[in-house]
């Protein structure tokens, strides 16, 4: 075997023109199978929130479910205090059941940790038994107890160490001191481990980066109790199984709707494996679409190689009958060309390992920015083992052509051939290796062409509102600041007075909710119209200060728009819908003057007379179809988002408005501060991430074909040119000639398409669920791939053709 090596690698040498093109195609293909399968490995099997929990297969993700609710939440619904303590004491399949609240907190410009702006950090109270559950120990200090889930007992904190690192610059006596968070003094207890990351819920929607965690309160006052919302989790005991635990809690479920029917009446209740719920399903699926694509180019790159190996086994069949005339035996010759096959497969897995680390790269910068794992990408054992495993069953795949053919030869019948009539035994192979690379690279095209289509629909789609130079922000008015709604005006009307005279800002409003970035879903009713308890009518709905619909872009369509008036009324009592809600309550009708009863978050339920209807807007993302939707004037938000728009770059304006802020209350903070125009590439990114790497590779693919059928037609010239020799002698015109090649060149191209699109039909049926605006079996987009291909394989085609042409009769007919 040392033998073999040593001249495997000194034939490798001597071909240096062939061992380079060898290792590059090899390289393409190893290079993009690591950098997906890397990107699979920390997203899917290993993403970083699992990696310090124990057991994080036995945890699962408790939910309510309620089918009449939009569809995209109806089966993940955050549970209600009250739910989950009858859960956790009826539930036998559970070893635990523990369960955290996100919250906001505001710090203060000054404190702990040096002066700082005023920030709005992203929070969590918890059980007690939250981070057990779980098997997570903090790094510094301890977990919280029972005693501190009490009213009063709960000014105690645990802080995610990189916000440990970031404001306290890692003090190792952090234990034991206060921060101040939203008026309250919490004494800091403890510090979370480096590697503890809260997973995702609902299926990636629920994306939480806590940096500061305390107790959950479970004894809240009376008639607060549902107004939590609770994510759960539960370990179950050894033995149980899954379906157990979910037929144990349908019956809990049956139970309390029996107890309790005010308000749990049309609830069911969820259970899902945590490791499930942390990736959206269509990145999941489109990263597994992405592997398939690799795969095939992957396959393309080692029939090039087989190629380029006939090639060679063919020039050296009469070397090889030698060996065998001298003793050799027929395995002796196999594991000669095989050892050469795998001495170029591992040199271009070095390679490939090399371009997989600049992929890797490109796909953190690509990736959506709220998946787990996109951007903490590394080449772990588990990568560098199946790297090395695809090179070493590479290099026996493309190895095995060579090592075939040489087992196929008759020694005499090698020894006597001359060196210009050898090759025909193999002509056949590598016309059906060009064809299986056709076929896959039009399998990658094919998809790569949806992509494009389906981002072209996506941008080119009204969203019923203007997203360009439109400013956006979040701001939250603490209680301990603003006790009473005069407060909450008089902060509204100064902050919109003052971020409407800035230079540049060309209107400004104030909201509950914007497009594409939050919802608040409520029942509502008709006057007179009968409810149905089981599938109530449901809108989206927030409260608006006047100009919104200007500010935002949204049209007005019939009736009028809302007033300062409206606005600043004690009791408001009109509304704007849009135009999906007009549709879905008076169809055919002037909805102008219609009243409907509304709650809002409160409860108290108010007749709102419909004053205009505006345009519907895609709320939940461009690829979403329009909801009802309720507009409420109000100058008394406390929550709420700030618009602006602008007559330049938005984020230019950030720090100037922000500035306003502060200049009212120097300790409020401003969060999520965004243009309307990052917030759509945010939803559009999956779509374009996987447009962009699934172009890559039908690029690449479609490189190694071309090279594939260019080298099958050139070596075919080269093996006839006596023959083509004799052809012009007996007067075949060259143009004949050439249409000859370029009519090989076309069958073999015409099969590899037939052959292709049954394989880019099965591909696109799965990649349906993430394609918008166009069919997985959009004919435009197959017909122009397969033009395109075509005229690709025509172009290879050509430069053979023209040799062909170009013969010289004397000249072939004294080569032999």
């Amino acid at each position: 075997m040392r033998k073999d090596l040593v001249f495997a690698v000194r034939q490798l040498r001597k071909n240096t023109g062939f061992t380079c093109a060898a290792i590059f195609a090899l390289a393409l293909g190893i290079g993009a199978n690591t950098a997906i399968f890397s990107t699979i490995n920390a997203v899917l099997l290993n993403s970083r929130p699992f990696q310090s929990m124990v057991q994080p297969n036995r945890i699962m993700s408790i939910y309510e479910r309620n089918p009449a609710l939009l569809a995209f939440i109806s089966e993940r619904l955050a549970v209600r205090l009250t739910n989950y303590l009858e859960w956790k004491k009826q539930s036998r399949s559970f070893a635990g059941m523990a369960a955290y609240q996100s919250e906001g907190f505001d710090l203060t410009s000054t404190g702990e940790g040096g002066n700082h702006e005023p920030e709005h950090i992203q929070g969590a109270a918890a059980t007690a038994d939250y981070f057990p559950l779980l098997g997570i120990r903090p790094r510094l200090g301890r977990n919280f107890t029972a005693g501190e889930m009490e009213t009063g007992k709960s000014h105690v904190a645990i802080l995610s160490n990189d916000f440990w690192r970031s404001r306290f610059q890692s003090d190792p006596n952090i234990l034991g001191k206060t921060i101040s968070a939203t008026g309250v003094e919490y004494q800091i207890v403890g510090i979370l481990p480096s590697s503890f990351e809260l997973p995702s819920g609902s299926q990636g929607l629920d994306q939480n980066r806590p940096k500061m965690w305390v107790p959950l309160d479970i004894h809240p006052a009376a008639g607060e109790e549902d107004g939590m919302d609770l994510m759960v989790f539960g370990r179950l005991k050894p033995g149980v199984t899954l379906p157990q635990a979910r037929a144990e809690m349908n019956v809990i479920g049956d139970r309390l709707r029996k107890a309790f029917p005010e308000r749990n009446t049309g609830f069911g209740i969820n259970v899902f494996p945590t490791i499930g719920e942390d990736v959206d399903p269509d990145i999941r699926r489109s990263l597994y679409v992405l592997q398939a694509a690799v795969c095939f180019v992957l396959l393309i790159a080692c029939a090039n190689v087989a190629n380029l190996l006939l090639t060679k086994a063919v020039a050296r069949e009469k070397e090889m009958a030698v060996r065998v005339a001298l003793g050799a035996s027929r395995w002796r010759i196999v594991r000669q060309n095989l050892c050469e096959s795998l001495v170029l497969s591992l040199l271009g897995g070095a390679v490939g390992l090399l371009l997989a680390f600049g992929a890797l790269r490109l796909v953190s910068y690509l990736a959506p920015a709220d998946q787990h794992g996109f951007h903490e990408l590394r080449m772990d054992p588990l990568v560098l083992a199946v790297t090395l495993g695809t090179a070493l069953l590479a290099g026996i795949l493309f190895g095995l052509a060579p090592s075939f053919h040489a087992l196929g030869q008759s020694v005499n019948q090698a020894l006597n051939r001359g060196a210009r009539s050898v090759g025909g035994s193999s002509h056949h192979f590598r016309s059906a290796l060009v064809i299986v690379e056709i076929a896959l690279s039009l399998v990658l095209l094919a998809g790569a062409g949806l992509m494009l289509r389906s981002l072209a629909s996506i941008m080119s789609l009204d969203l019923g509102f203007r997203p360009d130079h439109l400013l956006t922000m979040s701001i939250s008015l603490p209680d301990s600041r603003y006790k009473n709604p005069r407060q909450i005006e008089s902060f509204n009307a100064r902050l919109l007075e003052r971020v409407q005279s800035l230079p540049g800002v060309l209107s400004a409003s104030l909201s509950t909710a914007l497009p594409m970035r939050s919802i608040s879903e409520s029942s509502y009713r008709l006057p007179g119209k009968p409810v149905d308890p089981q599938r109530p009518a449901l809108a989206d709905w927030s409260r608006i200060t006047e100009g919104y619909l200007g500010t935002v872009g949204l049209r007005l369509l019939r009736g009028r728009d809302l007033t300062r008036d409206d606005v600043v009324a004690a009791e408001p009592n009109v509304a704007l819908v849009n135009d999906a809600f007009a549709r879905a309550n008076w169809p055919n009708q002037n909805p102008l003057g219609k009243v409907f009863v509304f709650g809002g978050e409160h409860g108290h339920e108010v007749n709102f007379t419909v004053v205009g209807v505006v345009s519907d807007e895609h709320q939940f993302g461009p690829e979403s179809a329009p909801h009802t939707e309720i507009y409420l004037p109000s100058n008394q938000m406390q929550r709420m988002s700030l618009a602006a728009r602008t007559a330049s770059d938005p984020l230019a304006l950030a720090n100037p408005v922000k500035q306003q802020v502060w200049a009212i209350d120097k300790n409020q903070p401003v969060s999520e501060v965004d243009s309307m125009d990052g917030i759509f590439r945010e939803w559009i990114a999956p779509s374009r991430f996987i447009m962009i790497v699934l172009v890559n590779f039908a690029a690449i693919a479609l490189v190694l074909a071309a090279v594939g059928l260019y080298s099958v037609l050139a070596y075919s010239v080269s093996l006839r040119t006596r023959e083509i020799g004799i052809r012009v002698a007996l007067g075949a015109e060259p143009k004949n000639v050439a249409g000859f090649i370029m009519r090989q060149g076309s069958v073999l191209t015409l099969i590899g398409i037939v052959a292709g699109l049954a394989g880019a039909f099965a591909l696109t049926r799965f990649m349906q669920s993430i394609l918008f605006g166009v069919s997985p079996f959009d004919p435009e987009t197959f017909a122009s791939s397969c033009i395109l291909l075509l005229g690709i394989a025509l172009a290879a085609s050509y430069f053979p053709a023209r040799r062909a042409a170009r013969v010289d009769p004397i000249e072939a007919l004294r080569a032999e």
